[in-house]
């Protein structure tokens, strides 16, 4: 029988970054009878339960299981098994919905194993954004450049391959969400991709994806910065580092003086935890508020009894009173969405964002015990207070690019501080 995690227990979990070192199990080397009919059971039995998002209006769920439980009971052996399973959870496009363990020849996690953040439409790939201080962004490659091949393979065979045989007609979001898989790489390899620019083809080798990630887990929780009298923090994906409590505390306080401030989360693609969010939002409320909401299908599922509560957040010191901008964007991931949402609701900050990373839910993790695959998938749903999913939520002044314009500049940064330029001259 499978093992879950809790889903109240997984509001408290750090999102899918540490998922994607997962470790092979003792199990998918051991030398007992592998039965793929059983394991498939197993798995699609705790999918159709646990995961809150499995009926979709983009992607016919019954037939894309019955398509991949046609090749997972050939599998001979749990490896071949869980690849067939890990290409399954790919065609949801759902970042948080993984199934591992991981190895050389999968694609890297996204969006914390991602820099380049693609556009699909009239049958071409381009670049929607570029991650901030990455490889891509540091060689030169920007928002609406074409993406021609990845890998010396075509784009339109790339975008696909990541499903192995699983998708005979993908959807444009399916196709998309394969292309950032594809310009992504595979797991700690390096990679090639060719760009059309100005009706120019261009060549661009880079390292691995994941290498931007290890530098930032080895540098500062935080970064703090001034412009005048606008205080700005970036938090470098330390959502899920309790650590950082105390550090945001002394960011506020050390910018007290500042009379606006900017909280930059573009940064925050592996999620975190509701202990860290909290902390953050009571810095800028006054009284006890509602920041979330959330429901748990599972329950009404077994029970027939729905549960949806509103998580609150109380005030903490120090307090800030001024004026407050959100930036979110493609790499902002899980519990950073939820504290972009979060801030606009209990704080009424102003928020600057592209899309982001639409991880959906709040993880938990399952291990299967047949196959010895573990599953990570959402098993809530969360919304905005005012009701909104959180993947459907539009910030309050919506961009294209929130990283890197095609000029190479930071346009969400440029916006924050030209909209408090206005507040401030106005008070």
């Amino acid at each position: 029988m499978a093992k879950a995690i809790s889903p109240v227990l997984a509001l408290f979990m750090v999102a899918p970054v540490y998922a994607a070192a997962q470790a092979p199990s003792a199990q998918t080397k051991g030398a007992e009878t592998f039965d793929a009919g059983q394991a498939w059971q197993e798995f699609e039995d705790q999918f159709r339960l646990f995961y809150a998002y499995a009926q979709r209006s983009d992607i016919d769920v019954d037939a894309q299981l019955a398509r991949s439980k046609a090749l997972a009971v050939q599998a001979p052996d749990r490896d071949i098994f869980r690849k067939t399973l890990h290409q399954t959870a790919l065609t949801f496009s759902d970042p948080h919905f993984i199934v591992g363990p991981f190895d050389e020849t999968d694609y890297s996690i996204i969006p914390t194993g991602s820099d380049i953040a693609t556009r699909y439409a009239g049958g071409r790939f381009h670049v929607a954004d570029v991650r901030a201080g990455s490889a891509a962004d540091k060689a030169g490659i920007r928002p609406g450049w074409q993406i021609v091949s990845a890998d010396g393979i075509a784009m339109n065979v790339a975008a696909i391959r990541p499903y192995g045989q699983l998708l005979p007609e993908p959807t444009d979001r399916q196709r998309n969400y394969g292309a950032m898989l594809a310009v992504s790489g595979l797991r700690n390899q390096p990679r090639t991709l060719v760009f059309e620019v100005d009706g120019k083809s261009r060549t661009i080798s880079l390292p691995a994806s994941y290498d931007l990630g290890k530098s930032i887990s080895a540098g500062p929780l935080l970064e703090t910065d001034r412009n005048g009298d606008i205080g700005i923090i970036r938090i470098n994906n330390a959502l899920g580092n309790n650590d950082l409590i105390p550090a945001f505390d002394q960011a506020v306080a050390g910018l007290s003086d500042t009379r606006a401030m900017i909280i930059d989360l573009r940064n925050t693609p592996s999620g975190g935890n509701t202990e860290v969010a909290r902390s953050i939002i009571g810095h800028f409320v006054t009284d006890t508020r509602s920041y979330q909401i959330h429901e748990i299908p599972s329950l009404e599922r077994e029970f027939t009894v729905p549960r949806r509560f509103i998580e609150q957040v109380k005030p903490r010191n120090p307090q800030y009173q001024g004026p407050l901008v959100v930036l979110g964007g493609r790499w902002t991931g899980s519990m950073g969405e939820g504290l972009v949402i979060g801030l606009d609701a209990a704080a009424g900050a102003y928020t600057i964002s592209s899309d982001m990373a639409d991880l959906l839910g709040a993880l938990s993790n399952i291990n299967l015990e047949k196959s010895g695959a573990r599953m990570d998938l959402g098993t809530e749903t969360l919304f905005h207070v005012n009701g909104t999913p959180r993947e459907d939520y539009i910030a309050d002044m919506p961009l294209e690019s929130a990283d890197r314009d095609a000029s190479g500049s930071d346009p969400a940064m440029r916006s924050a501080l030209e909209y408090l330029g206005r507040e401030l001259d106005g008070s």
